[in-house]
């Protein structure tokens, strides 16, 4: 069922997963998206890290938030994150900077961004 709750477990998985394969394998990461590695590539992978866990956190603790402007905020927010992910890895997918295993990712991005904004909308 769609519903703000459910999507919001949702993205808890998702990012809670993110969080810990981008801060302890970000190699696996690297080896999915078929992108090059190092010591750079590793100091983004840790601070995105971070974003996920922060936006694991807000997904965690507003699951059970009321409608209200906060909570359309945060649909649209997180709507807007998943659509500009999804762009951007389509973006290096066909310029050639990332492999097919990126296109798993825009799938799951734009399922987020659709169900976010249609809980938005349902709520304006």
């Amino acid at each position: 069922m769609l519903n703000f709750k459910n999507v919001s477990i949702a993205t808890v998985a998702l990012t809670g997963v993110l969080f810990g394969l981008l801060l302890l394998a970000s190699d696996l990461i690297f080896f999915v998206f078929s992108i090059e590695g190092g010591e750079a590539a590793r100091l983004l992978s840790r601070r995105a890290a971070m974003l996920f866990l922060g936006l694991a956190v807000i997904s965690y603790f507003g699951r059970n938030a009321e409608h209200s402007i906060m909570r359309q905020a945060v649909c649209l927010g997180l709507a807007i994150s998943m659509f500009g992910l999804a762009l951007t890895g389509t973006y290096e997918f066909v310029r050639g900077y990332a492999g097919g295993g990126i296109l798993l990712a825009v799938v799951a991005e734009i399922g987020f961004g659709v169900a976010y904004v249609r809980i938005w909308m349902k709520n304006r």
